[in-house]
């Protein structure tokens, strides 16, 4: 049973980590919220500039309404058409050019071709030329017209309704792509699920945890493989990197512990010989220098240890000093280095102790104060918010690497 000191020194410790990084969250882009892409394909019969601008009036529109983006995730247009009603040259002089066009706006699933809203205007305008008569009628297309906040709205409700329909299709998807270990796309799918369909998205945020678990372990698996290779050739060097950020609280760590040991021990004992060979020779200096090279955590810092007491014994006065001066240095690193490796553990651990305390715990839990308890629930929040930040990211790396969609029209 965790004690009640090491309980608060959990809640401490953790509020203390998470309260230092909560500020580091990059923002998640579009992912969370109903994003539509804009989608106009070019049309003969209007020039490149009026296209242009065309294309930035549709997507102020959906800007201006809350569910503008980018195309990472595409499925979602807001689409146009134009037809030109008349064309009239005016008996002016110089003579002008007049308009009148109906505007088809339509909103829907891209991929399918399935509309979801539509709405319709006429525009006009009268210029010079042709492509400032259609500039001119393109630009009383206004994001702030009620048409189409209502035009909007009634798409949203729409692409609600899909998800809420298809959000067991989609969640079976997902388990699919990660039993066939594609974790990124399964993710990708699962964070494209907005908000605002609260219980398809709180399906989703909990599979993408578990999933995104998955991947994890499975990519510490892959990197366990590297390091053993690049051990199988010897070189020591690049053997931990692969598997220097994984953390106590994943299944494989028992795995990653062990060979790390085994590098550091390696490492040590390389160090060790070097220190010994450089005495023999009478060379404190270099003996200093490899003896410094070993870690704390190593099979061989015991034997360190005593090696460098008596070293130290056994020099002058002169060499005393500056020798003294190394030991204290090499101690005091050694020292912030056992800090951060329990620092780690500890952010690591604190959420799984938590978790797994007994019936007791938790009763002294709900024993304390209200602004602990209060501390307890924003630890809890932050964890759950960074877990979605990261599974996010992923899905949206995933997601912009894919080749470009090709739409099908809606009409």
């Amino acid at each position: 049973m965790i004690s009640m000191k090491n309980l608060i020194l959990i809640l401490i410790l953790t509020t203390t980590i998470n309260l230092t990084s909560q500020n580091t969250r990059g923002k998640a882009n579009d992912a969370g919220r109903i994003v539509l892409n804009t989608f106009v394909e070019d049309l003969e019969n209007i020039p490149q500039a009026a296209m242009k601008l065309l294309k930035n009036k549709i997507s102020q529109i959906a800007s201006g309404n809350g569910m503008g983006g980018n195309e990472s995730f595409p499925r979602f247009i807001i689409s146009a058409d134009v037809d030109v009603l008349t064309k009239d040259i005016t008996p002016t002089a110089p003579p002008k050019t007049a308009l009148t066009l109906a505007v088809n706006l339509y909103i829907g699933d891209g991929i399918e071709g399935t509309i979801f809203a539509s709405e319709y205007i006429e525009l006009k305008g009268i210029a010079n030329n042709d492509t400032k008569a259609f500039i001119q009628s393109f630009r009383a297309l206004s994001p702030r017209n009620k048409k189409f906040n209502y035009f909007i709205e009634s798409g949203k409700r729409k692409i609600i309704e899909y998800y809420n329909s298809k959000c067991d299709f989609i969640l079976k998807e997902a388990n699919t792509l990660a039993d066939q270990k594609d974790f990124d796309n399964s993710i990708s799918k699962l964070i494209e699920i907005p908000e605002v369909c609260k219980d398809c998205y709180d399906k989703a945020m909990d599979l993408s945890t578990s999933i995104f678990k998955r991947k994890m372990e499975n990519e510490c698996q892959q990197n366990i493989t590297k390091s053993n290779s690049f051990i199988a050739q010897d070189n020591w060097l690049e053997a931990p990197n692969p598997i220097s950020n994984y953390t106590p609280d994943m299944t494989c760590y028992t795995e990653v512990k062990s060979l790390l040991d085994k590098i550091v021990d390696h490492k040590c004992a390389i160090s060790l010989g070097k220190a010994k060979g450089a005495w023999a020779s009478r060379d404190s200096k270099s003996a200093s220098s490899a003896l410094s090279e070993i870690s704390f955590d190593s099979s061989c810092y015991k034997e360190a240890q005593a090696l460098f007491k008596a070293i130290s014994n056994d020099i002058d006065a002169k060499e005393k000093r500056d020798w003294d001066l190394q030991y204290e240095k090499y101690n005091r690193d050694q020292v912030v280095k056992e800090i951060i490796a329990e620092t780690n553990r500890l952010d690591s651990n604190s959420r799984r102790e938590i978790n797994e305390l007994d019936s007791d715990s938790r009763r002294k839990i709900n024993e304390l104060d209200s602004d602990s308890q209060r501390r307890v629930n924003e630890i809890n929040a932050q964890n759950k918010t960074k877990e979605i930040e990261a599974m996010r990211q992923v899905g949206i790396a995933y997601a912009e690497n894919q080749p470009r969609v090709k739409y099908k029209l809606l009409k």
